[in-house]
């Protein structure tokens, strides 16, 4: 029975260990170009909180899943301009020719399948928030689009600049800007996605989600074409 017991013991081991690594590597997403592929390969990393809707998300809402939605607008969309144009050759990152990877595990499968993939470029992709339970706000100076890099990255303060300039000019909010990480006060976290990708990298804070205004916009399809605008605008238009 002692042998049986053991034995037993081991195969949910081994069972536990194998579901686990098949359900993070299984939760990303690949998509190609739709034509031509212009060479770069994009990681795009939803924010995975697990406490997401307890964040002080106005209506509700979920970071995690506001932050997916925008991910798979900025690789699958159909809005160029902020409106709906289906044919546009700018309308996402597929069209615009780039390779893109959703992550859907945890923080280590993010940063580990980043690497193993050979991203290019690697971009966290979460929401803001500052103080819970004032969702009525307006005051649009308080809240912006907040782009991270790593401090010592050669090409990480270009790709945040574009980033801001770009999806900023698009959130409600204006006070839109760019902080170094570690060190600037704007976080006080060392951001492993930013300190362990082999890719240049750029961490969206696309708005707030602490008021309504902001919570509106994030949930918008039309603003994710933004990423790609970007990314393009930071490699000089690689077709």
């Amino acid at each position: 029975m002692r042998y049986i017991s053991a034995l037993i013991a081991v195969l949910l081991m081994a069972t536990m260990f194998v579901v686990h690594t098949d359900k993070t590597e299984a939760q990303d997403l690949i998509y190609n170009p739709y034509g031509t592929w212009n060479g770069y390969k994009v990681y795009l990393s939803p924010a995975r909180h697990s406490d997401t809707g307890s964040r002080g998300e106005c209506g509700g809402n979920s970071e995690n899943d506001m932050a997916y939605n925008a991910a798979l607008n900025a690789t699958n969309g159909q809005y160029y301009d902020d409106v709906y144009d289906p044919s546009s050759v700018y309308r996402n990152l597929r069209a615009r020719g780039y390779q893109v990877r959703i992550g859907r595990g945890t923080l280590r499968s993010a940063i580990d399948n980043s690497n193993a993939w050979g991203a290019n470029l690697h971009i966290p992709m979460h929401s803001n928030a500052d103080v819970s339970g004032q969702c009525t706000r307006t005051t649009a100076n308080r809240f912006g689009t907040v782009v991270i890099y790593w401090s010592t990255s050669s090409g990480g303060p270009s790709l945040a600049a574009s980033i801001r300039d770009i999806v900023g000019a698009a959130s409600p909010g204006t006070n839109d800007f760019t902080c170094f990480n570690p060190g600037h006060p704007c976080t006080s976290i060392s951001l492993g996605e930013l300190r362990e990708t082999s890719a240049v990298a750029a961490y969206i804070e696309s708005d707030f989600h602490t008021w309504n205004t902001g919570v509106n916009w994030l949930n918008q399809p039309s603003w994710p074409w933004r990423i790609g605008w970007a990314i393009d605008s930071y490699l000089g238009y690689p077709r």
